[in-house]
């Protein structure tokens, strides 16, 4: 071979071996770009932002409640002149060898002058709410839970869309032991879920191609429920939470008006779960006393799964064909449970919790499962 067709095929090598680098190159880059679409997009972003504005806050006031307990012991510690030093002196002067505590810290009924108390009666964000708020002191603490009225003017402090208002929660999504609904514990693959479900059956049998419809059927497969029910809370379940993980306009509008936050919600830090009471007072009543019942929160809502009703007769067809020969809820039943009136709480819960009916009209959501003419003419 000459030296010019040498050249030629050292030129030809280098074009190949440069091409070759390039579509290697290109290959990588592909897979780079389909993980951050999948993984990085602006939902997705958007949650994370929520998750670090929160642990923000939280950082805050446990700084803020440090200085206080801070406070509190350089003010023992502040007097030396008050610890006594003779010990002949009378009963009444004191104890030898005790500090003597000031006289404002042993009568202060003020609580933003008292860090011990204002830690233990503000919310964890040391949000001003009312059931923050501590009353006079003539009145228990047991007394004063029952008798706090919670307010229902909406919040002046946020002007942001309402859409953007999401309840307060104190579930961390970075750790799984604070999470009280079992499907958040991936909100990231909830975000790639659709809108909607594409068929009721995915809420009432499970489904391999929508995560959040599959986790709420396998929640709920832990409690005795009927199908209506199972497809009802369900349906509102879902979109509750594609609304707080991907908040939107259209995510908003897919909730009933009953479902919707109340200011009560949006000012004081609660779990998830209790966002998916149908009824708002029932709602506030449980975030107000949490601090009661949250140590049996298994029994609470194991006797609620099981008493809350969707006010549908029995045995009549919740799923009917469209024109393409699919199922789909029927319209109906649709309408009902998308409407705070037809939902229904048997008297058992209601015996049982009677402190957790607070300002609900019983007769309103009362609801007898069996109609009595019919059970006895069956016997």
């Amino acid at each position: 071979m000459s030296s010019v067709e040498k050249k030629r095929l050292r030129d030809r090598r280098a074009q190949q071996n440069l091409r070759s680098k390039r579509s290697q190159q290109m290959a990588v880059l592909e897979k780079e770009v389909a993980h951050c679409r999948e993984h990085h997009d602006d939902q997705g972003i958007q949650r994370l932002l929520q998750v670090i504005t929160g642990l923000r806050k939280q950082n805050e006031a446990l700084r803020s409640r440090q200085e206080r307990l801070k406070c509190l012991v350089d003010s023992w510690d502040a007097n030396p002149a008050g610890v006594p030093t003779n010990t002949n002196e009378s009963p009444d002067q004191g104890l030898p060898g005790l500090i003597a505590i000031p006289e404002g810290l042993m009568n202060n009924t003020d609580s933003s002058s008292n860090p011990i108390q204002s830690s233990r009666t503000n919310t964890p964000y040391d949000d001003p709410s009312p059931s923050s708020l501590r009353l006079g002191g003539e009145l228990s603490h047991q007394q004063a839970r029952h008798i706090q009225i919670l307010s229902r003017e909406p919040p002046t402090a946020d002007t942001s869309p309402i859409w953007k208002q999401l309840p307060l929660h104190d579930d961390d999504f970075l750790d799984p032991r604070t999470i009280s609904c079992p499907w958040l514990e991936y909100p990231e693959r909830i975000a790639l879920c659709p809108d909607s479900p594409s068929s009721p059956l995915d809420l009432l049998y499970g489904t391999n191609t929508n995560y959040l419809a599959d986790m709420i059927y396998k929640a709920t497969q832990r409690r005795p429920i009927r199908d209506p029910e199972r497809l009802a809370m369900g349906w509102l379940c879902y979109h509750l939470t594609r609304w707080v993980v991907s908040p939107s306009p259209a995510t908003y509008a897919n909730l009933p008006p009953f479902l919707r936050p109340v200011p009560d919600q949006l000012q004081v830090t609660h779990p998830m779960v209790l966002d998916n009471i149908p009824w708002p007072q029932l709602r506030v009543n449980l975030i107000q006393h949490w601090n009661v019942f949250s140590d049996i929160r298994d029994d609470v809502f194991g006797l609620f799964s099981c008493c809350i009703k969707v006010r549908w007769p029995w045995g009549e067809s919740i799923l009917e064909r469209n024109s393409d020969n699919e199922l789909c809820i029927k319209e109906k039943f649709f309408e009902t449970f998308m409407s705070e009136a037809g939902w229904g709480l048997t008297p058992d819960f209601m015996q049982r919790y009677p402190q957790l009916l607070a300002g609900v009209d019983l007769e309103a959501i009362s609801y007898e499962l069996v109609d009595k003419e019919f059970y006895h003419g069956e016997k």
